[in-house]
């Protein structure tokens, strides 16, 4: 096992980092209380803003809540790479070279720890296998909100299908991209989230720190992971307004 570069390198600004982090909150907050007035105003008696106001609140409410380290950009290079690298991975598993598969998978959790290390510093550093933890966790979640929302026309086929077979390859295929995307983008955000506060509490005795940090990582995970829920129900109705 090499050690990763973020490990040793020097500490960021972040007095930038915090700086921009809290333009970022304070836009949001600002853009969450518009919406709010929209829709207490004669304008959101229109359907174009009623579904603006719908649309718009849950979304917002999650970027205030859980606002993003990376920037849009790297976060989608950032989930490129993870693919690229899950897939040589399993080729290589497959195909018997393991030991091509592991080293891999190592040096994309270099990488992922050296991109990290850029916005949060010290905090990977002292723990990168948290943040890897958090990392899976997140995979994990993605994967149940695909399995959930191709799953539907298997259970459902009453309600729900993928249509006849020229379009149904198609259709299932922007299914997955779409709410395995939307879902990975929500449920990584959640848990470097959790990451960060987990950090802020740990220190000192293992169970005095699992007794602070386990009441509102809980707290909070729940109430991300149902406004999350609604930004990826979204992002699915938009797919099968598309796939109308």
């Amino acid at each position: 096992m090499t050690c990763s570069p973020a490990r040793n390198a020097p500490s960021p600004d972040l007095h930038g980092a915090a700086s921009g982090a809290e333009r970022c909150v304070f836009t949001s907050v600002l853009a969450l209380g518009a919406l709010f007035g929209l829709m207490v105003s004669p304008c959101a008696r229109t359907p174009l803003m009623s579904a603006f106001a719908v649309v718009g609140v849950p979304l917002v409410t999650f970027l205030v809540a859980a606002p993003g380290r990376l920037g849009f950009n790297t976060e989608l290079r950032l989930f490129g790479r993870d693919v690229a690298a899950g897939v040589l991975a399993a080729m290589c598993f497959v195909v018997g070279r393991k030991n091509d598969a592991r080293t891999v998978v190592n040096a994309h959790r270099v990488d992922v720890e050296s991109v990290y290390g850029a916005a949060l510093g010290i905090a990977i550093a002292n723990d990168p296998l948290r943040l890897h933890h958090a990392r899976r966790l997140g995979w994990m979640a993605a994967g149940l909100a695909v399995f959930a929302g191709v799953g539907l026309p298997f259970f459902e086929s009453e309600l729900y299908t993928f249509g006849d077979f020229p379009q149904a390859p198609l259709v299932f295929l922007l299914d997955v991209l779409v709410i395995g995307g939307a879902a990975r983008f929500v449920s990584e955000r959640m848990a470097i989230r959790l990451f960060e506060v987990s950090t802020v509490l740990s220190g000192g005795d293992a169970w005095a720190a699992r007794g602070r940090s386990v009441p509102l990582t809980t707290m909070l995970g729940g109430a991300l992971g149902a406004v999350g829920g609604l930004v990826v129900l979204m992002a699915a109705s938009f797919a099968s307004g598309l796939e109308s």
